[in-house]
């Protein structure tokens, strides 16, 4: 058998680590493929909801009335003083972003509303909103 040729331990150590990065690379792909075949819409995120609540439902749309206590045109943002809203959260005052800031062209501070939230993966956004239903 030929002797094997002499390699540098410098070289080798460069091919090592050369080695390491291309099996953790190709490791984070198929971490991130699955991931996403095991997280489809309308499944539950990972975080859990508040206490007494269910963990909250991605792209679902949650329906909630409450009286809008700010609006901040210039970041896209509402705050509206709500009522529990059912399967989402218990009744609070909150900021939401809105996904179209021209949805807070359709109420001013005061109003009793109707509004719809979708959870996302980036956290809660108004989708929809008008003027609540009179009792």
């Amino acid at each position: 058998m030929p002797p094997l040729p002499e390699i540098r331990m410098p070289k080798l150590i460069l091919l090592l680590l050369a080695l390491l990065v291309t099996l953790l690379s190709s490791c984070q792909k198929q971490n991130t493929a699955t991931k996403a075949a095991s997280s489809p819409a309308n499944q539950p995120t990972s975080a859990t909801g508040p206490a007494g609540f269910p963990t909250p439902v991605l792209n679902k749309p949650y329906p909630g009335t409450g009286v809008v206590a700010h609006i901040n045109r210039d970041e896209g943002w509402i705050e509206i003083n709500h009522e529990e809203i059912k399967d989402l959260m218990p009744a609070m005052q909150m900021e939401f972003n809105v996904k179209d800031k021209s949805l807070l062209d359709r109420a001013k501070v005061g109003d009793r509303v109707d509004f719809t939230i979708v959870e996302t993966e980036k956290g809660e956004y108004l989708t929809d909103i008008k003027p609540a239903a009179k009792p």
